[in-house]
């Protein structure tokens, strides 16, 4: 599936978005990238057809995450946080929460959905990336596996609700 030229972005192979133009470098850490909010969808619906290891977090007062497992890493999902009756967002706690948005963690994931969504990316290595060799990425995500690990894996990252959370998820997949 790949992301269309209707998309309002131009820079692209064939009048479609460059990766660039769809994932951001996010200032969470190395290896977390944002998701441009009118692209969302269809990433969603691209992680729903794949059959992904997938895990949800919601705590009260903490943002709710939606969580797919993808190679190294892998993509959360995480809703705005409000209270009943106040109509406002939840006075920050003493770790910042992760704002809302859809973010993709590590490098790895990253490439494969640049491959996957049919975009032009990047020739070179990003900072602190480490290249494959070319098409191994796409083998390791067809022969995956749907297994116990990966669900953690999935959990893992549904329990980042907070900066210092993703922080030491990304550190400990080794993104």
């Amino acid at each position: 599936m790949a992301v269309q030229p209707d998309t309002g972005v131009g820079g692209g192979a064939a009048g479609g978005p460059r990766w660039d133009e769809v994932f951001t470098l996010s200032d969470l850490g190395s290896g977390v990238f944002d998701v441009r909010w009118d692209l969302r969808p269809r990433l969603r619906r691209w992680l729903a057809a794949q059959d992904l290891p997938t895990a949800s977090g919601r705590e009260a007062h903490r943002p709710a995450i939606d969580a797919w497992a993808l190679l190294d890493g892998g993509v959360i999902a995480v809703s705005a946080v409000s209270l009943p009756g106040t109509g406002g967002p939840v006075p920050a706690p003493a770790a910042p929460l992760l704002g809302p948005g859809m973010r993709v963690i590590g490098y790895r994931t990253l490439r494969l959905l640049i491959e996957r969504l049919g975009l032009p990316g990047p020739a070179q290595a990003l900072p602190g990336e480490h290249l494959d060799v070319p098409g191994l990425v796409a083998d390791l995500f067809d022969a995956r596996r749907n297994d116990a690990a990966a669900l953690e894996q999935a959990e893992l990252l549904a329990s980042c609700t907070d900066r210092s959370t993703l922080r030491w998820v990304v550190a400990a997949l080794r993104v």
